[in-house]
């Protein structure tokens, strides 16, 4: 067996088709949808009967709004005197509204700036990630603690 050589020999499988297994198939498969579709449709007409169509109704004829114009010319000119006018902004007459014209002008003449905050942020800006160590380092070249000094003063005994 060892000296002997094995030789796998390869036979191909015959080209002809069973055509009769296939048009079984097809057959069947035909016939499985057919009973399919008729029993989904005796299904339906079993749950939803047919009924009648109701009668064809004409629409009322379309309602115009003769005043349109009008109303649109109000509300611009409602909307252009508001641009237009001096006014409280607020309950607390804090901030003023100014006129749109003026408002430009004042940008205008800020230049660069105009769009800068109008007042200080109240929240200081956050510090870099090395700022808290260095605050240390000073307080401890300094000799103070962290804490404020109020804490540390001595009490009265009996209090």
């Amino acid at each position: 067996m060892s000296g002997e050589r094995h030789h796998i020999q390869y036979v191909p499988e015959s080209p002809n088709v069973g055509m009769g297994f296939v048009g079984w198939t097809a057959l069947g498969a035909l016939l499985l949808l057919v009973v399919s579709i008729g029993g989904l449709y005796g299904v339906y007409h079993a749950v939803a009967p047919p009924r009648a169509l109701p009668q064809p109704q004409e629409f009322p004829q379309p309602r115009i709004d003769t005043t349109e114009s009008k109303e649109f010319q109000r509300i611009a000119a409602a909307q252009r005197k508001k641009l237009e006018s001096w006014q409280w902004a607020d309950q607390k007459h804090s901030l003023v509204q100014v006129p749109i014209e003026r408002a430009m002008q004042l940008l205008a003449k800020k230049g660069g700036n105009a769009y800068q905050p109008l007042l200080p942020s109240p929240q200081t800006a956050l510090s870099a990630p090395t700022a808290a160590a260095e605050r240390s380092t000073i307080q401890q070249r300094r000799g103070t603690p962290d804490e404020p000094e109020a804490e540390h003063q001595p009490q009265e005994p009996g209090k």
